[in-house]
């Protein structure tokens, strides 16, 4: 990142620090947070960038009230204002078409510095959902947002893992219209794992066939790093995909129905 963009970004981020708190229930939109919210987040979120001036103040509106309802944890890393903007950000990206975006179920969001270990696991995570907290990797996070048509982003892999559970495994705030879109969506799983089983291959990266849930969270990221790659290797999917997030990244309006606040 060029360091007059880092320096704005700074200046911001004081000034946010100032005109709006996370903890806030306010949640008016001035111009100063318009202006900040809008370089922190177009600073790292090219799909920000691409929405209409109004789909922004949307989108900054549901920030702000996303960042309010949470909790945030850091560990090994310093708190920064940046950090809960983005990580709501990256939320609001995967529910902007959905009426229920909040993920009511998740009180607590832990930011870590770099991959981590869970118990006794030898494993190291860049992130991961539990009932009612979720876990990131902060380099991680950045990192997936970095290299933005790779199909890998940790924020909105974890995100969609929250959306999931949200709707599905709590029992309370469930999305009753995103859970029958779901449902449609995964009667197109079992056509292409098994195509993915006779070929041996597939436009997904081999992750998401571990199970449907990472299938569900790796078709997310590809769908919004490379709508139209998607689009084009995997139609149905595609099109499944738009009709449970209302949403169609590859377009210009990215809503579909827009009648959600």
């Amino acid at each position: 990142m060029r360091t007059g963009i880092k320096k704005r970004i700074k200046k911001a981020v004081k000034q946010s620090l100032v005109a709006s708190s996370p903890i806030s229930h306010d949640h008016i939109l001035t111009t100063d947070i318009i202006r900040n919210y809008s370089l922190i987040i177009g600073s790292r979120i090219s799909y920000f960038n691409q929405l209409s001036p109004v789909q922004k103040l949307r989108f900054i509106k549901r920030v702000q009230v996303f960042m309010a309802s949470k909790r945030f944890h850091f560990k090994g890393l310093a708190e920064h204002f940046e950090i809960p903007v983005l990580i709501s950000a990256s939320a609001v990206q995967l529910t902007f078409g959905l009426q229920d975006y909040k993920l009511q179920q998740f009180a607590d969001i832990h930011v870590l510095g770099d991959a981590y270990k869970i118990d006794e696991e030898d494993e190291y995570f860049v992130g991961h959902v539990e009932p009612g907290s979720i876990y990131l990797s902060w380099q991680h996070f950045l990192y997936g947002y970095a290299i933005a048509d790779d199909n890998i982003n940790v924020g909105l892999h974890e995100m969609a893992h929250a959306l999931l559970y949200n709707n599905f495994y709590a029992y309370y705030g469930t999305d009753t219209k995103y859970r029958l879109n779901y449902e449609l969506f995964s009667v197109t799983t079992g056509p292409l794992i098994a195509e993915v089983i006779t070929k041996r291959k597939s436009y997904l990266r081999g992750y998401a066939f571990r199970n449907i849930q990472e299938f569900w969270a790796v078709s997310i990221e590809a769908f919004f790093e490379n709508p139209k790659e998607l689009k084009y290797y995997l139609p149905d999917l595609y099109r499944a995909l738009c009709n449970v997030l209302n949403q169609d990244p590859a377009t210009k309006n990215k809503i579909i129905t827009n009648t959600y606040p």
